[in-house]
């Protein structure tokens, strides 16, 4: 695990490199608002199209192939994009880089879900989470240095470099035998079906009918949705518009609630590892439907801080059970495809949540679009109460 903590750490640290200036760069070209937007969109559109496809690839050659594989396509598209000569061309590399993500986070997910034990997946991915966000907070906050020293085409060159030595070091630290034996994992345990290594379309229905798989992957789409629209479009706004703050003050917020997120990423794991997953998602999926209704009443700044710091405690404690749920009812030969579907579902409620929001607000208003922000979370809510306990009766409590 180690090897996979140090690659998620360098890879969120370069996609923290480049996220801040990433408008600027766009900007650079000359082109408009909307322009903009396309750029910034096209790594996570071309990232949830091939969100499932990346799945199959990882069962097919192994997460240290794909893995590495995905890193260099990574390297070389933010390598293009910073010295892309036109925007279609920046907006093309860029879209590649994604492409990269796709294939290189289900071979991370994949390879936690395959050497973790079920026991110790919830804890774990907490520590794998507070990677992501250490990473993205350790990249961000040497973004404008790096443009200041190099220009804007900066980030995006050193992001390539970093992401090259992200995979140099899968490389040396994962023997090369990671690929999982089909002839070992034909056999299911009692009550588990397991698609062919083989079928396309039909083995993802198979898959879909797996009990417990789909409030699994609802879950994962109403927490990216809440991601997306809550920290990423309408606190920013709402803040700006309604409460009059600088972008000091929302940038010292959002730190406020990514801070509460982290101290309680391992907590929650913990208990998930020891008394279930459920008895830690249901009463965090309900606190984070009604805190993410709460903010859009926030009468000024320090409340709003308040209330987002409830967010991210709810939010980190609703963030890890899923993962840990997907190992617990994902056929350990089709694990590269679930974690596919598990991602795709994420992206996808990335994706749709902002244009929601950017709809809502000026039609609803901003309580109104954070009430409607909150509905994925409560249909999530509504459907893990009625799943039974994925962590086997043996599992829960061990060490």
């Amino acid at each position: 695990m180690t090897a996979v903590i140090l690659v998620v750490f360098f890879l969120m640290a370069g996609a923290g490199l480049v996220l801040p200036i990433l408008p600027l760069f766009a900007r650079s070209f000359g082109v408009g608002y909307g322009a903009v937007g396309l750029l910034v969109s096209a790594y996570g559109l071309a990232r949830l199209v091939f969100d499932l496809v990346a799945g199959p690839i990882v069962d097919r050659f192994g997460e240290r192939v794909t893995a590495v594989g995905g890193l260099a396509v990574i390297a070389l598209g933010s390598a293009l994009t910073g010295i892309a000569s036109s925007f279609g061309m920046a907006v093309v590399t860029w879209a590649t880089a994604g492409v990269g993500s796709a294939i290189a986070l289900a071979a991370l997910y994949t390879r936690v879900l395959r050497v973790v034990p079920k026991q110790q997946m919830a804890r774990t991915l907490g520590i794998f989470y507070g990677a992501f966000n250490t990473g993205f907070v350790a990249g961000g906050a040497a973004s404008g240095l790096v443009a200041d020293r190099f220009g804007l085409a900066g980030p995006l060159l050193v992001n390539a470099v970093v992401v090259l030595l992200a995979a140099v070091l899968w490389l040396a630290l994962i023997p090369a035998a990671s690929r999982p034996d089909p002839a070992a994992s034909r056999a299911a345990p009692a009550g588990e079906t397991r698609p062919p290594a083989h079928g396309g379309g039909r083995n993802l229905a198979r898959l879909l009918r797996t009990p417990g798989l789909i409030p699994v992957v609802v879950t994962n789409f109403a927490y990216l949705w809440m991601v997306a629209v809550v920290f990423d479009t309408l606190v920013p706004l709402f803040a700006t518009d309604v409460l009059g703050m600088s972008t000091i003050g929302i940038g010292v917020v959002i730190a406020v609630a990514l801070a509460a997120e982290l101290v309680v990423l391992y907590p929650a794991g913990s208990v998930a590892d020891q008394r279930g997953r459920k008895p830690v998602l249901v009463p965090s999926l309900a606190g984070l439907a009604v805190a993410t209704v709460a903010v859009g009443w926030a009468p000024t700044p320090l409340l709003l801080g308040v209330l987002l710091a409830v967010l991210g405690l709810m939010s980190g404690a609703a963030g890890v059970p899923p993962g840990a749920m997907l190992s617990d009812v994902a056929p350990t030969q089709a694990s590269g495809t679930a974690v596919g579907v598990f991602r795709f579902c994420g992206d996808l409620g990335f994706t749709l949540g902002p244009l929601l929001a950017g709809w809502a607000i000026p039609v609803l208003g901003f309580r109104w679009a954070f009430a409607l922000a909150a509905i994925p979370t409560v249909v999530a809510l509504a459907l893990i109460v009625r799943t039974p306990e994925t962590l086997r009766p043996a599992e829960v409590g061990s060490p």
